[in-house]
């Protein structure tokens, strides 16, 4: 069985990583680019776009791909809906990964927005940010200097904002970890997405403790079944 996975988190780097021990199965992953050192997954990658839905649905065609796995991040919604059509036009059967989102616990101070400029108006003057939300939180922010930002990621993007300061790190594992983050630079307020799953969690149980608010993009709708909520799931049926 020949499977296109589109990655790009940490879901499908597992995923790969399981498929890539099976001798029926012959998988490729799909990264965007958007990493220029992408970790080890133990399948051939493919970087870069495909050219929308239509450019997809002619790769699966000839690639002769029996199953795409979209395992893509929760807000790559267009990904998501290019995968849903070009399998939809060619007959590929398609299985999408959507975890499921994180909710307030008490002692939260959330606050959700529908986008990110509407996030980034309510951030007071003199703030402190932590910024947990990949490169499009920080082309959100990109030119805001009512406010100072730390941005974390393993790698400074060529166009970062000059004012952002980067923390080259993982998501802390535990909420100690974060709240030694947080504390060591005086972070008032989080500005992140619902992005669910556990690996990245550990910020708000330390906002909690810390009392810090947290601000965070809604989530867009989910893609169209078949829907499975972890990779362990997918791995299941496959």
């Amino acid at each position: 069985m020949k499977i296109l996975l589109l990655g790009g988190t940490l879901d499908a780097r597992k995923i790969a990583m399981a498929l890539s021990r099976r001798d029926d199965i012959a998988v490729t992953m799909s990264l965007a680019g958007v990493t220029s050192s992408p970790l080890e997954m133990g399948v051939p990658l493919r970087i870069g776009g495909f050219g929308g839905a239509e450019g997809l649905a002619a790769y699966l065609v000839e690639a002769n791909i029996d199953l795409l796995i979209d395992a893509t991040h929760p807000y790559a919604s267009g990904i998501s809906a290019n995968a849903a059509r070009a399998c939809r036009e060619t007959a590929v059967r398609r299985m999408a990964l959507w975890r499921p989102g994180w909710h307030p616990a008490e002692g939260d101070n959330w606050q959700l927005f529908p986008t990110w400029g509407a996030l980034a108006s309510s951030i007071p003057d003199q703030a402190t940010v932590f910024l947990a939300a990949g490169q499009d939180g920080m082309t959100a922010l990109r030119g805001m200097t009512r406010f100072a930002v730390f941005a974390r990621a393993l790698v400074r993007p060529d166009d970062m904002d000059p004012h952002v300061h980067l923390i080259k790190s993982l998501p802390g594992k535990t909420p100690d970890d974060e709240i030694e983050l947080l504390t060591r630079y005086g972070i008032t307020h989080i500005a992140c997405k619902n992005s669910g799953g556990t690996a990245s969690a550990a910020k708000l149980v330390a906002a909690r403790r810390l009392g810090v608010p947290v601000l965070m993009v809604d989530r867009p709708p989910p893609p169209p079944a078949p829907l499975f909520d972890s990779a362990d799931a997918i791995l299941a049926v496959i």
